[in-house]
């Protein structure tokens, strides 16, 4: 295994790597700092050429990469992400600047990513092993070639390394493509690693709309690893069905919590707040839909109320900041609508502005709406921001049915003294993650998928990476030739 060479990180410039080397291009892009609107650095637009460039490598780069053995690559893995560690302050940075997410929770990432990296690290694809008097089966799993990582603008890091440390644990190579709203950090975090990976095995290229249909047509790229909305789901499956690519979406959801009426209000409220409010609502599986039984519903709406009045959206380097803006003027103007539509539908605001105050940067004021209509806007679809509906249930099936009425179905959770109550409950939710007791925290140990609309296949654990890999069963027969 022969790395590339070192690079010296500049943290205020910023290139596609194409074969284990920094490339500028003829046009650039640049991102906005959601908090202030000032124009943050230049990036590398890709060009098609730079994707074919980009695809050879990738395909040159695996003959060799899914020969060498897992512990090799799992050593590689572990020391891209110790080098990860020693640049947290300056990937902070970034992220503060590009998401806009207050800093404590800018360095998490950095710390949930490397963590990441180490447990997808660790694990090991299994050898299925069957005889019988005449024949031995033996089932393997074998790296599936290029890959390409289309990657949301939430969570630039976590959701484009996650994807890098699956493909290449197991012998695949990786084009990452980030979000042209975030580009940066995961722009350093790849130059990064090129310190311990031969070329062509993490490539990273920078781009507009047009990079991902490229990517999702090219014939030499053998699987799609999306995150992002639905609508760019469905469009991605449908054309990487062109070329049978293989493909993992992980979509949008409609995450509903119960909570079951022997909680602890004054324990469980500001959990529940923060479930629907991390990163300002802009997680896939945020918390969106709240169902509290009636019984317990007055208190505990007061408890919400009284806790998100401590969380106030500002400057992301000011200590005090508890939630940041909103990241783009596309998602703003999306979750402005959420906002008017419950004001002009008379509908009860809790807490928040019933009319988004204009000002400089993205910022929106945390907003409950208290119990509107079911069929409603806010409670049928996904804001991804920091507003959402509180309702009240009568009894548990038709919590779980309102839980339920819904097209996605990515998570979910359910909190109660009771624990196995609790489970009972969850298990009947029709959501690939549900949590007891706690709002939506992955653990890469365990799968991540989605049920209807939220995707296709999954992330993380065992079956997470068996994700990036062809299942081949050699079926070996006893008979002396």
């Amino acid at each position: 295994m022969s790395p590339s060479k070192t690079f010296d990180l500049d943290w205020s410039t910023f290139y596609n790597i194409i074969n284990g080397e920094k490339c500028s291009a003829k046009e650039t892009s640049h991102g906005i700092n959601p908090a202030t609107g000032d124009k943050l650095w230049d990036v590398p637009v890709a060009t098609e050429q730079d994707v074919n460039n980009a695809v050879d490598a990738a395909r040159k780069a695996f003959k060799s990469w899914r020969n060498v053995s897992i512990e090799d690559r799992r050593s590689a893995l572990l020391a891209w992400s110790n080098k990860l560690r020693s640049y947290k302050e300056e990937l902070t940075d970034i992220i503060c600047k590009e998401v806009g997410r207050p800093r404590p929770f800018s360095a998490m990432e950095i710390d949930i990513t490397t963590g990441t990296i180490d447990t997808l690290a660790a694990l090991d694809l299994p050898v299925e092993r069957i005889e019988d008097d005449t024949k031995v089966l033996t089932t393997r799993y074998v790296p599936l070639g290029v890959v390409g990582a289309i990657c949301p603008w939430n969570f630039p890091v976590i959701l484009s390394l996650n994807k890098v440390a699956s493909a290449l644990i197991t012998g695949c190579v990786i084009i990452v493509k980030p979000s042209p709203f975030t580009p940066y950090s995961a722009l350093k975090c790849v130059e990064a690693a090129q310190e311990f990976f031969p070329p062509g095995v993490v490539q990273i290229l920078g781009g507009d709309d047009k990079l991902g249909p490229m990517l999702t047509a090219h014939a030499g790229v053998d699987k799609i690893a999306f995150t992002g909305s639905i609508a760019t789901g469905k469009k991605i499956m449908e054309a990487c069905s062109k070329t049978l690519k293989r493909v993992t979406l992980e979509l949008g959801g409609n995450d509903a919590v119960i909570v079951l009426p022997d909680v602890n209000i004054e324990k469980v409220a500001p959990e529940v707040v923060l479930g629907c409010l991390q990163n300002s609502g802009q997680v896939c599986i945020a918390s969106k839909r709240v169902f509290i039984h009636k019984d317990i519903y007055e208190p505990f709406l007061a408890a919400m109320v009284g806790f998100t009045g401590h969380l106030k959206p500002g400057d992301p380097s000011d200590p005090n900041t508890g939630l940041g803006p909103v990241q783009n003027l596309m998602q703003y103007e999306r979750v402005k609508g959420f906002v008017d539509d419950c004001r002009e539908s008379g509908f009860k605001f809790a807490t928040g502005d019933q009319k988004v105050k204009e000002g400089k940067g993205y910022f929106i004021q945390p907003t409950i709406i208290d119990n509107p209509p079911t069929n409603s806007r806010i409670v049928q679809e996904e804001p991804f921001g920091p507003i959402f509906p509180v309702q009240p249930y009568t009894n548990l099936d038709e919590a779980i049915d309102l839980a339920n009425s819904t097209r996605t179905g990515l998570g979910a959770s359910v909190w109660g003294k009771d624990v196995a109550k609790a489970e009972e409950v969850a298990r009947q939710l029709e959501a690939g993650n549900v949590w007891v007791n706690s709002w939506g925290k992955p653990d890469a140990r365990g799968f991540f998928s989605g049920f209807k609309e939220s995707g296709i296949g999954g992330e993380y654990g065992i079956d997470g990476i068996k994700a990036y890999c062809n299942t081949q069963c050699m079926h070996t027969w006893k008979t002396e030739m």
